[in-house]
């Protein structure tokens, strides 16, 4: 355990990782440095971390991860087999990635699950089980992690399973970090009823959407369904998906068409 001050640089030191703002993370990196060497395990993760994500400094990465990962610091022991599993400066080693995802696994965390699932739905490092593959994306999923839910998603509608993919993503598509591809299954599947009743405005949501992921198709897709619809229902769209960066353009659309 570490003080609210250590916690309150450790927390600050993941955001700026995640976000990849290396000037910020060059500001604490001497005391974070200094606090790595003394021995402390959740700064030796950060450490490790900072050099795979942002210096690609592999080496380094690998010997602070693996000193953080000997301590049990579930998040070293899932970067440390990210790199045994694509074989980032080491030998890849399969089985040794699957161990160290199930030691974090077992801690709770969910993207280690999200990478044992996978790897048991594929039998890379351990054996194939789709029900061990199943059953730990549906717990990373439920902590709410999107690519969890959104790979749920696609494998409930490849069975055919469409009211329980519609479910999932109904969840998801408004925080948006998915595939634009299951916003635009999820914007379909709601134009055409299928897994559910025809609801235009979540249609319409999910078009939006799967524009502001980057998918231009669902701009052509958003005009269609916007015409179907009345300025009021697209404000309940535009509030439902939290896309304000398309909001103007449709309202006024709506506008123009005087409704």
């Amino acid at each position: 355990m570490i003080d609210a001050e250590l916690q309150g640089l450790l927390e600050r030191a993941h955001s700026a990782i995640q976000e990849e703002e290396a000037d910020l993370l060059n500001v604490m990196l001497p005391q974070i440095q200094e606090l790595a060497d003394s021995g402390n395990p959740y700064f030796q993760e950060v450490i490790g971390a900072a050099a795979l994500e942002i210096e690609k400094d592999y080496a380094k990465a690998y010997r602070y991860l693996k000193l953080a990962a000997n301590a049990r610091i579930s998040s070293a022991q899932r970067g440390l087999g990210h790199m045994l599993a694509l074989g980032l400066g080491v030998a890849k080693d399969l089985e040794m990635a699957a161990a160290l995802f199930r030691k974090a696994a077992d801690a709770g965390d969910p993207f280690a699950k999200y990478n044992l699932a996978n790897m048991y739905l594929q039998g890379m490092g351990v054996p194939k089980s789709e029900e061990k593959g199943t059953r730990l994306l549906e717990e990373a999923s439920a902590v709410g992690l999107p690519a969890a839910s959104a790979q749920l998603a696609d494998m409930k509608g490849a069975i055919d399973d469409y009211e329980g993919a519609r479910g999932i993503l109904e969840k998801i598509v408004p925080d948006g970090e998915i595939p634009p591809l299951s916003a635009k299954n999820f914007s379909a599947m709601c134009y055409h009823g299928i897994g559910g009743p025809v609801d235009k405005i979540k249609a319409l949501g999910g078009a939006l959407k799967t524009a502001e992921l980057g998918d231009r198709g669902g701009l052509d897709s958003s005009r269609t369904i916007a015409g179907e619809l009345t300025m009021a229902e697209i404000k309940e769209s535009i509030a439902w998906s939290k896309v304000d960066d398309w909001a103007e353009a449709f309202l006024g659309y709506a506008r123009d068409r005087g409704n």
